[in-house]
């Protein structure tokens, strides 16, 4: 029996020592790993604050962000479960300090409510979608169904981007009033529809993809932005190569580094865009509401510029976890309505189940409390 006891006692010390060396080394790559994580969490948070002109790899980061910020939510709880005080304080108060860019692209829901919820008759119903030329990942043709999902969904305002002039488009979504055909919708310029009159409209030659139009809302005049900012030029090929991890075995890194090359040079244009759009913005002298795929993350100079002044409807009544963008995992938030003061955002919403087109459309009703209010 004595010996029975020796040997149990025994063998429980060397399975405890055997965990205790595979925890030990566990923590030690994790430790390493937290390093990385946290080095990349910091940098994120001055990405908004850097000029893409002056630094343009790390501009880069902004497109990484939420899985930088998922990493960094789970590396913490990692060391809060190891019960590594010495680490796992210093991570929540990091995780912490950053908790406002987390919020850009995720909001706790404190409640949730089922069924469709009814609004106020006079609260506008915005739209925007970039509909890639109403061509689906399978290469057809969708212009029917995008039309029939928007005369169900029944917008106030659509924005679309990536539409191309189409004549079609125009009989299809009535009775939604398009911009005057004197701004023909050529290339990739994206188009304003709307329930209320345009009484002007304008297209920016200098600055591709880029128009505004001024409709009458209760004897109010407001103004409607819609934009298509630089594209990232992420192709198909580079999204399979990055969620497929074929990284891992291409040695020297070629396509990813061609990826990040091509990310640091859009990202320069598109800061070039998104000040000359701002000047054009501040001089709007009606209220006013800015749609669009910005082709840019929250985590971004552009979205920084873009949103200053005004309210991003998703921070303000989003719930969950949003993304506009069907590729990269579907981590990206990517497309945008703002709107200034006089409007109050009432309801958000990306509608991930729609597939005609690379990108979500996204869904926003804004309360109207007048110019003088």
């Amino acid at each position: 029996m004595a010996e029975y006891y020796r040997t149990t006692y025994t063998t429980e010390r060397r399975q405890k020592r055997s965990r205790s060396i595979v925890g030990t080394l566990l923590d030690v790559v994790m430790f390493l790993v937290s390093l990385v994580v946290v080095g990349a969490f910091i940098l994120t948070l001055f990405v908004p604050t850097i000029d893409p002109r002056n630094h343009g790899f790390l501009s880069t980061l902004g497109h990484v962000a939420p899985f930088v910020y998922a990493a960094q939510v789970v590396i913490t709880l990692y060391w809060v479960v190891r019960w590594r005080l010495w680490i796992a304080v210093p991570m929540i108060l990091i995780s912490l300090f950053g908790i406002g860019g987390l919020s850009t692209f995720y909001k706790i829901e404190v409640s949730r409510s089922y069924g469709e919820k009814s609004y106020e008759r006079s609260a506008l119903k915005i739209m925007s979608y970039n509909v890639r030329s109403f061509i689906d990942d399978k290469g057809e043709r969708r212009l029917d169904s995008i039309a029939m999902f928007v005369k169900k969904a029944n917008p106030d305002i659509l924005c679309f981007q990536e539409m191309g002039f189409s004549e079609l488009a125009d009989s299809l979504l009535r009775p939604l009033q398009p911009m005057p055909k004197s701004l023909s919708r050529v290339d990739l310029s994206p188009a304003i529809y709307s329930r209320y009159p345009i009484i002007k409209a304008h297209r920016v030659d200098s600055i591709k993809n880029f128009v505004w139009v001024d409709m009458v809302i209760r004897d109010d005049t407001i103004r409607v932005f819609n934009n298509h900012l630089q594209s990232a030029t992420i192709l198909h090929e580079d999204i399979a190569y990055i969620e497929n991890h074929e990284y891992i075995a291409d040695e020297e890194w070629s396509e990813l580094r061609s990826v990040v090359d091509r990310l640091s040079k859009n990202n320069k244009l598109r800061a070039a865009q998104v000040d000359s759009l701002r000047v054009l913005i501040d001089a709007s002298p009606y209220p006013t509401i800015v749609c669009g795929d910005f082709n840019d993350t929250p985590v971004s100079y552009t979205y920084r510029k873009m949103s200053k002044g005004f309210t991003d409807a998703f921070r303000e009544v989003g719930r969950g976890f949003s993304h506009t963008f069907k590729g990269f995992f579907g981590m990206l938030r990517i497309d945008y309505v703002l709107s200034s003061d006089e409007f109050e955002p009432l309801s958000y919403e990306a509608v991930d189940s729609v597939k005609y087109s690379d990108h979500h459309p996204v869904f926003v009703r804004l309360r109207y409390n007048g110019k003088n209010n």
